[in-house]
């Protein structure tokens, strides 16, 4: 039997993302700094950046492809976030865009405040 898991509402908005594929040796998105989720730090791991993504290996391929945040998958299939070595589907209009981002920030503001208010009542348990 197969274990269902639920999808989280980060997970819905991926959902909403035109497929896309990059060329060999594309690593433009890489070299910014990357915000993640809390939800998405938990999938892809402790993030540094030291000029270029931590998660880019020697190939310069994306290491936690699978569990990459949104910023990287929405990049380079966006009007306003294009790269000419990624071929999406089709592009994301600005609003488009700017309705995922808005809701993004929105959720990981969400989890944050949910992670101090945790932090906080686990410090006054002592």
């Amino acid at each position: 039997m197969t274990e269902m898991t639920e999808i989280t509402e980060i997970q819905k908005l991926y959902l909403l993302l035109p497929k896309s594929r990059c060329k060999d040796g594309c690593y433009e998105c890489c070299t910014n700094i990357v915000q993640f989720a809390k939800e998405e730090e938990e999938r892809a791991g402790e993030y540094k950046y030291n000029g270029v993504c931590a998660f880019l290996d020697a190939n310069r391929k994306c290491g936690v492809y699978e569990n990459r945040p949104l910023v990287c998958r929405i990049y380079g299939s966006s009007e306003i976030m294009k790269c000419g070595d990624c071929e999406p589907e089709r592009y994301l209009s600005e609003d488009e865009t700017r309705r995922i981002i808005k809701e993004y920030v929105k959720i990981k503001d969400m989890q944050d405040k949910q992670d101090k208010s945790t932090e906080y009542n686990l410090n006054h348990l002592n």
